[in-house]
Order: structure tokens, then sequence, then C-alpha cells
């Protein structure tokens, strides 16, 4: 046995070249081994650990193995110049003499199972190193401040248990190859700081979502009519609750026993909306085209716009699917009076501190650089607001924890370093916070002949009832119960 390891090491130090090569490769397949317990047992799960293993190992571990034979070739030429004979002679005459050793039979077994374990180690590292960058964590704590809104937001989404590749990339090579090519010009973008602050949505390279989102929702899954209750809170001493109650009319024609219609009637079967966006972030809708099965189809133009029949014609065109009203199903950045009603339904009894949504909403809206933020003045400026206003008397481990909540909805939406705001990203579901629906439905897109796109709110909801403190549904609903 010491023999054969005597032939192997003799072989692989025969050149200082090949001698690096050999020590690249242990380092490799050390750090290969550590990593994979690491994981596998102990569940170590470090994005510094991983990018490690992911940019350091596999180099090293492959240029080990290239330097090798190299130092080999090397250590030939240097003993081909002293003996130029030894060109001539057989391969095992060669090895032998770059060796040292006589034993060539053994040399070549040790080299070839040494070859059989090195790939199987790659295959290893390959496929921990696509792992790990399809993980939430390389996605999203890698690069620091540039993701850190992107995945504090996601943390606390709808889609925190979804990888961000099902979305991002989808199944298949060609979306996979495409979006490594373009990681590397991001990741070039954080190390020479040239990135945008805020990140734009990058809708111009989004996946359709038939490919990702209609993997888990599906058209035809979303059908007949949903009762959605809102709870607000008025901005009174009281922070009085009043409701909104809303039917929402969610299916389209496609759903069987149902009526036509309804709010995902845009991306049902037999139907096909197209449309152009003149700035890139699908807000201005200066044009509309509406394709029915068996019918003509109908194309709405935006009563301002100055474009050409020609202009029109030659402009890239987008086919209307989820992503065009569900546009932050993940990355959601909220409103301070929809962080606030989250805040009161979490923790009731923070209603009972006086004029608590007027005066949070009134620190919200200031603004706090990353230090402050951090210092923890968000919270210090709503207790100052109570010193000011002595008079209200709230209870003090109630203050605390109110002033704790409305720092960490400050923390969690606004990033000063990032340029983000409250309005910096736009959701278009419904159009109480963004035009959303209006872009189309607000009776400023029609036809030739003049005929507008149908804007009856009636098409996609019924209002039960309207910020009320006691709406009648209630009562209804219990006398139904009864």
């Amino acid at each position: 046995m010491w023999r054969l390891y005597r032939l192997f090491v003799g072989l692989i130090t025969c050149h200082p070249v090949s001698k690096v090569g050999g020590y690249l490769v242990t380092f490799g397949t050390i750090s290969g081994i550590i990593y994979t317990v690491g994981t596998l047992l102990y569940h170590v799960e470090s994005p510094y650990i991983g990018i490690i293993f992911v940019a350091v190992v596999p180099p090293s571990f492959l240029g080990g193995l290239l330097l090798i034979p190299v130092g080999i070739y090397l250590k030939f030429k240097k003993q081909q110049r002293e003996n130029p004979s030894l060109a001539g002679k057989p391969l095992g005459k060669i090895l032998k003499s770059l060796s040292g050793e006589e034993d060539v039979r053994n040399r070549i077994i040790i080299f070839i199972l040494f070859t059989v374990v090195n790939v199987a180690l790659i295959i290893v590292i390959f496929i921990g190193s696509l792992e790990f960058m399809d993980s939430a964590a390389f996605c999203g704590r890698l690069c620091h401040s540039v993701m850190a809104p992107e995945y504090a937001a996601y943390q606390r989404s709808p889609h925190a248990r979804v990888s961000c590749v099902a979305c991002h990339i989808g199944p298949g090579a060609s979306w996979f190859v495409r979006s490594k090519i373009s990681g590397l010009r991001q990741v070039y973008a954080v190390m020479a700081k040239t990135y945008s602050r805020p990140i734009p949505t990058p809708i111009e390279h989004l996946r359709p979502a038939r490919d990702t989102c209609e993997k888990c929702h599906w058209p035809e899954k979303f059908h007949s009519d949903k009762l959605r209750i809102i709870t607000h809170y008025a901005d009174d001493r009281e922070n009085t609750k009043i409701y909104t109650a809303i039917l929402l009319k969610v299916g389209g024609p496609e759903a069987e026993g149902d009526r036509g219609g309804g709010i995902h009637w845009h991306v049902s079967s037999g139907n096909r909306v197209t449309y152009l966006s003149e700035m890139g972030e699908r807000m201005d809708i200066p044009w509309v085209r509406l394709e029915r099965d068996g019918q003509e189809p109908v194309e709405y133009s935006f009563t301002g716009s100055a474009l050409s029949d020609a202009e029109i014609a030659a402009a890239p065109k987008r086919t209307m699917d989820c992503v065009d009203c569900h546009n932050r199903p993940t990355h959601i950045y909220s409103t301070p009076d929809r962080e606030l009603e989250t805040m009161f339904r979490r923790w009731p009894e923070l209603l009972s501190v006086p004029y608590l949504k007027r005066a949070a909403n009134e620190i919200l809206s200031r603004q706090f650089d990353e230090e402050a933020i951090e210092r923890g003045e968000v919270g210090e400026a709503l207790a100052a607001w109570y010193d000011k206003h002595s008079e209200e008397n709230p209870d003090p481990a109630l203050l605390k924890q109110a002033a704790e909540q409305v720092q960490e909805i400050y923390r969690q939406n606004i990033w000063p370093e990032m340029g983000i705001t409250w309005e910096t990203y736009p959701n278009h579901i419904g159009h109480t916070v963004s035009p959303g629906c209006l872009r189309c439905h607000g009776n400023n897109h029609v036809t030739a002949e003049g005929a507008p796109v149908n804007s009856d709110c009636r098409l996609c909801h019924t209002i039960l009832a309207l910020e009320e403190e006691n709406p009648p549904l209630f009562e209804y609903m219990v006398h139904k119960e009864q």
C-alpha cells in the first residue's frame, strides 16, 4: 500500500505545477466533503459558506485537475531536452522515468481510480452548486443591500415558501441558461456599484405567466363569486373599526356552470387582450386590442394619445396575462394605511391607544435615513408625538408596543439607500392605491366609432358596504345563521 502511495505521489509531485494542482484538488475535495456533511447532517445554511462553495471550491478542484497533467507535461519536456531519446520510448517507460518508480501498471490503476472518484466529486459539487444557486438565500441575501428590500418583502409574502427560481426562471434549460447569463451582468453591476436605485421591476425579462404562475394558479381554477370583507380603522380618537364588503366576481366564461364575465375574463380561453405601453412600466396604455373567438377584433385608443397608426403598428405589443394585474405577487410593498390595519388586526389591544392611527400615519409619512432607522428613531418619533399630546395619556406598555410595531413597519417598507419609498412600487390589483383597472377601464379608451371600454364597476364587483361601522350585511348574515 505504501508503494502504491509512493507511485501516485511521485507522479503528482514530479513538477512544481503538478504539485500546486495536487494541493488544489485536495483542497477542493476536503472542502466539498465538509460542506456536504455540514448541509446534509447539520443543516448549515449560510449564504457566505455557500458562495465560497460555489465560487471557490469548483474552480480550485477543476483547476487542480488541469494543472496536474500540465506539470507532468512540463516535466516530460524538461527530461526530453536532457535525454532526446525519451520521446521514442513507450508510454510506460516515459511514466516510469517521470515518477522514478517502476510499477507502472499499479500507477495507472491508481490514476484511473482517482479519476473516477474525481468525476464523482465533480458531479456532487456541480449539483450542490446548482441547488445553492436556486435557493432563496442565494438570491436574496448574497448581494446585501441591493436585494435586501426584495428579500424582506419576499419573506412576508404569500409566496414565502415558493423558491425564487420557480417564478423568475421556471422549468427548462433555456431559461436557466438565460438567467445565469443575466446574473453575470448583475454581479458586475453589484461589484462596480452601477446598479439602479431603486432596482427597476424587470417586467421585460419575465417569463410568460403561463409557464410559471399558471403551474399553480390556472385561470380555470377561479370561478364564481367571492365575498371579501375588508376591515378599516378611522383616524379618530377610538381608532374606530369600519368595514367595506365587496362581492368579487372572479369567474371567467370558461367556468363550468357559471355566467360569463368576471375579473379573470381577461385571461380566459377564447379571449385575447393585446396592448402597448410607451413608458415600459405598463402604467400608461395608449392602445388595446380585444380578440374573441368568432368575433371581429376590436381596437381601443387612449383619447389623449398622440400616437399615429403607423407608430402603433410598429410598437412592440404584449398579450395580457396574470402579472399585468398581479404585478406584485411576492415582493409586496404596502401602504401606511394597510400596514396599520394589519397591525390592529394582529394586536387589537393597540386600539385602546388614543389617536394611534392618526399619529402613526403622520410618523410613517416622514423621511428617515438609514442610520435613523437603525437607531430606532421612527418609534421614538411616535413616543414624542404623545409627549406633545400628553392629555391623551396612553398606557406606557401599549405605547411602547405600538412604537415597536410602527418602527418595524417603516423598516420593512422604506429603504432610503435603495431609493424605495411608499410610492416606488405600485400594486395594480384593484384601483385603490394605483390606477390598476382604470388604466383601461377609466372611460378614456374608445374605438374609432367612439365606443368606450366598458367601465361598469359591476363587471368585477358588487359593493355591499362601504366604510360602514355596522353594515346591514352583518345583521343579515347573523339572521341567516340563526
